[in-house]
């Protein structure tokens, strides 16, 4: 778990996101956080899906999405923990799920207070 350590106290931020447009245009900001906020939703309804009736494979693939959705959020030893996850995910390993849903909640969160 080295290459993740300290996961769990990261919280997403925008600090990507304003620096890739700038303080100029805030029109393409607000654009970029509608659509990572659908994109997150949907993401994250397809990962519970699978993960419910089974299918770690499948919910691998969702991981892979939101993986980089992670990274614009500037959290990266969680983006490292989410590969782990897809990784273990890939041969039916699910022992990371429930601290992969505390992380998908907590950026929930945080998207629905961009509001």
């Amino acid at each position: 778990m080295e290459d993740f350590d300290g996961y769990r106290d990261e919280r997403p931020s925008l600090n990507y996101v304003e620096n890739l447009v700038g303080a100029r245009d805030i029109e393409f900001e607000q654009k970029f956080v509608t659509l990572l906020k659908s994109e997150f939703s949907w993401d994250l309804g397809k990962y519970l899906y699978h993960i419910k009736l089974d299918e770690p494979r499948a919910a691998a693939e969702i991981v892979h999405k939101l993986k980089y959705k992670i990274s614009v959020l500037g959290m990266e030893k969680t983006f490292a923990f989410a590969e782990e996850h897809k990784e273990r995910l890939h041969t039916g390993d699910v022992t990371f799920d429930e601290d992969f849903k505390r992380v998908l909640k907590k950026i929930n969160v945080f998207l629905e207070l961009l509001d």
